[in-house]
């Protein structure tokens, strides 16, 4: 075979291969994993036998689909990390990993019970989601944004909540948005100096016993006290008991 058609054949699979993955990455976050390749095929315009060549199994298809997801969110990661307002990339960059988990969360169902798959730069040590997100956290706690007190583990224990508690994405960015307003630094400052102090429930006004005239001490609950002591108690029965 020639090379010119050698290569138009090679241009051909790869644009074929790059189809499939497009149309299972959307049917599997329309319709969940039960997608079958068949049913990939027919969509995307090619034989049952095109995919079967790229893509031997429907695991192999879902690993390849997820890999490149999450290869997605270490390249967003680092434009956002280009961006210039701090607080703005951090925002953005949670934003976009609550869609992707929405996304991915039937491949992930999908390839739990699997041994054999590992996620993009595992091999180094590294994760695709806690790189990125560390520096930009960071980055947003020094220039005062986001508060001090918080690490990688706490932001992305939040962002597992709010996938899991929602399967409506609109649901889930109104869920976000809440997260973000608990992240913010200065938001936060602002609810501690609005909140007013909240009123004394007892009666401050002081009373003195009406038998001997000395102070009633406060009770911390209960009915308030009418006399300092037991006895003073004790001597108003009795006087009462005489005019009666």
């Amino acid at each position: 075979m020639p090379v010119t058609a050698q290569r138009a054949e090679r241009v051909d699979a790869q644009r074929n291969r790059q189809r499939v993955l497009e149309t299972a990455d959307r049917l599997f976050a329309e319709r969940g994993a039960a997608v079958s390749l068949n049913e990939i095929a027919t969509a995307a315009g090619v034989g049952a036998g095109t995919v079967y060549r790229h893509f031997p199994t429907k695991d192999a298809l879902l690993a390849t689909v997820l890999d490149q997801r999450l290869s997605q969110l270490g390249e967003f990661g680092e434009r956002a990390l280009a961006m210039p307002d701090p607080g703005e990339a951090l925002r953005l960059y949670l934003r976009f990993i609550t869609e992707q988990a929405l996304a991915n969360r039937a491949i992930c169902e999908a390839l739990a019970a699997r041994e054999d798959w590992l996620e993009p730069a595992k091999a180094s040590g590294q994760c695709v989601i806690d790189s990125p997100l560390t520096s930009l956290l960071t980055r947003a706690q020094r220039s005062g944004v986001v508060r001090s007190d918080l690490d990688t583990g706490d932001v992305r224990a939040l962002l597992a909540s709010c996938s899991v508690l929602g399967d409506d994405p609109e649901r889930v960015q109104r869920l976000l948005g809440v997260v973000w307003d608990g992240l913010q630094a200065q938001r936060n400052e602002a609810i501690r100096n609005e909140t007013p102090k909240l009123p004394e429930l007892r009666n401050e006004t002081k009373r003195n016993c009406p038998v001997c005239g000395d102070p009633i001490p406060e009770t911390a609950t209960g009915r308030p006290a009418k006399y300092c002591s037991a006895a003073c108690r004790q001597k108003a029965f009795r006087e009462k008991r005489k005019t009666t």
